[in-house]
Parts: structure tokens; C-alpha cells; sequence
């Protein structure tokens, strides 16, 4: 009798263990049923939790066995929504918020960036906008970082796109914020590589037009200009990752250039197709004025302006060079 009643509370024991590992890896992201990696994980305590269900380390997260997953990986650190509505004075919302992005609304999220500021939108996986300041204070010759990773500061009801969402999809990860504006410090050049940052782009798209945009933005700093950036998609070409990213049909992107004394010159705007119809184009071929970005796409830029200054420069159309 008593031989059989330990062999019952033994096989309690068991079942209640593999009822607990069962609850533990259920919380667990979905790359465990492939192979997970460091690029996974927003944060360090989120590849850890995978490492402690896992001990025998199968997707090798601890690189040098001291029992800690991917340490190159942030903190987990978020803010209170109380914390962000005191944040004030952000650089790169200095004249305006496009969309009145807030701390409430999933897809209206304000997110505030020492590198840039933008509203997110959960039910996309994508930015609304991503707005930034550009000028020399921001450009060096650090390398870049190519450390795709997933935001640690999105909500918690809000799905953190992976780096491996957008694998075999055929469309770029996209930087609204480019790699190339931060290039001062490490840390400003990796922030741009959050897939908070992302945007699904068409290869001719990403690597010809838009990011000859991208130079001659810089070109302009170069001559000691100051430039308010702003930057998204428009509308829904399909999507990606289990519909859990939209590929915009259009990116546009809506530039403010002030001279050395930081009085605002003019504003280049440009809409163009997010598809391969663009290959070998120019992107002054896509020059519209900022008041065309806005009918659409209903966002008010640059609105922290004096109101006749705005009308004067979102009605013209920028003079390619």
C-alpha cells in the first residue's frame, strides 16, 4: 500500500510539472515552433523567459554560457502613459503633431524618441508618420548598426513586429527614419533600426527613389540647412506576416527647409507608387505639394506655424533641382 500511494503522488508530481511547463511555453513567442533568434526579442527580459523554459539553450541565446539570453539587447523599460503625456519640448515635433498622436490610442500611439518622435499604428504594424530634425548635429561616420529589432516601448495590446515578419515577402523593411540622418552616435543609428521605424517597401521604391530622396535631404544639410522631416505610407496595397503588417500602396514624405538663421525657405513634398513601376524613375518625378499629402492622407503638418507662413509654403510645389 505504501510502495503504491508514493507511485501516485510521483506521477502527481510529474503531470503537475508538465502541466506548469505547458502554461510556461504557452506564453511564449511563436519562434519557438521554428527557431528563434535575438532579432525575436524587444527586450532582454523577453529572450530570457525562452532561455529559462529552454535550459538546454537549443536556439542559442546565451552566447557565452553565463545564463543570460541575447544581453545586448535593452531593458525592459517602458513608460506610463502619465510619463509620456509630461514629455514636452521634443525637438522633432517642434512645429506640430501631423495627427494629434496621443497615449490612448492604439492607432494613434504617440511614441517620443531622443532620435525621432512618431505615431503608431497597432492595427497596421506600421507608423502613421515618423517626424525628425535634420541637421549637421545628427551626421558623423559611425558604421551602421543593421540591428533589426522588434520596440520595447510599443503597448503591451500592441503586436512587436519582428525582424523576421517581413522575411519572403518580397518587400524591403523600410526605414520611414533613415540609417543614414543618424549617423553621429551608435546609439542614435541603431534607433533607427526599430521596426517601429518600418515600413514594408517595394525594392525599387526603398533603394532607388526614396532613398535618393534621402541624399539630397542630406545634400541640403550639407550646404547648412536645417530640415523638419516627416514621413509614412497612404493607403493598403496588401499584407505581410499573417496580415499582421499592411504594405502601404503609397510613401510620401514632406519636408520644411530653413536657412542657417532658421528662417523657413520652402517645403518639398513627394507621393510616390510603392511598387516596382518606379525602377529607374527620379524622385523629383514624384515632386506634389504638401496640401496633396495632407487631402490625402488627413493629417495637418507643419501647424504650429503661423497660418498664413503655412498656406504660403503647403500650396507650392517644390522647383526640382
Amino acid at each position: 500500500m505504501t510502495i503504491y500511494i508514493f507511485r501516485l503522488v510521483l506521477i502527481l508530481i510529474l503531470l503537475l510539472a508538465g502541466c506548469s511547463t505547458g502554461t510556461q511555453k504557452a506564453n511564449l513567442p511563436n519562434c519557438i515552433n521554428s527557431d528563434c533568434d535575438c532579432s525575436d526579442f524587444a527586450t532582454q527580459e523577453e529572450a530570457q523567459r525562452v532561455l529559462d523554459a529552454f535550459p538546454d539553450d537549443r536556439y542559442k541565446l546565451d552566447g557565452d554560457g553565463n545564463g543570460l539570453a541575447c544581453e545586448r539587447l535593452p531593458r525592459q523599460n517602458k513608460s506610463t502613459n502619465k510619463e509620456r503625456e509630461v514629455n514636452t519640448g521634443n525637438v522633432h515635433l517642434k512645429y506640430g503633431n501631423p495627427s494629434n498622436a496621443n497615449s490612448k490610442d492604439l492607432n494613434n500611439y504617440l511614441l517620443e524618441k531622443p532620435q525621432y518622435a512618431l505615431s503608431y499604428n497597432c492595427k497596421t504594424g506600421t507608423a502613421n508618420w515618423v517626424s525628425w530634425q535634420l541637421n549637421r548635429s545628427w551626421l558623423g561616420r559611425v558604421d551602421r548598426s543593421d540591428d533589426f529589432r522588434p520596440d520595447p516601448d510599443l503597448p503591451n495590446d500592441c503586436y512587436a513586429v519582428r525582424p523576421n515578419d517581413y522575411r519572403g515577402s518580397g518587400y524591403d523593411r523600410g526605414h520611414l527614419a533613415p540609417s543614414g540622418d543618424r549617423t553621429k552616435t551608435q546609439s542614435d543609428n541603431s534607433a533607427t533600426f526599430l521596426m517601429s521605424n518600418m515600413i514594408p517597401q517595394s525594392p525599387a521604391n526603398n533603394r532607388e527613389v526614396w532613398r535618393e530622396l534621402e541624399e539630397y535631404s542630406r545634400e541640403l544639410v550639407s550646404q547648412g540647412k536645417e530640415l523638419y522631416i516627416v514621413a509614412g505610407g497612404e493607403g493598403k496595397e496588401g499584407a505581410i506576416a499573417d496580415n499582421q503588417v499592411t504594405v502601404p500602396k503609397y510613401t510620401w514624405k514632406v519636408i520644411l527647409v530653413s536657412d542657417k538663421s532658421g528662417n523657413i525657405e520652402e517645403t518639398i513634398a513627394v507621393r510616390m507608387p510603392n511598387n516596382d513601376t518606379v525602377a529607374r524613375t527620379d524622385w523629383t518625378d514624384y515632386i506634389v505639394s504638401v496640401d496633396e499629402i495632407e487631402k490625402k492622407t488627413g493629417y495637418d503638418f507643419f501647424d504650429a506655424l503661423d497660418k498664413d507662413i503655412q498656406r504660403k509654403i503647403e500650396t507650392k510645389t517644390y522647383k526640382s533641382p
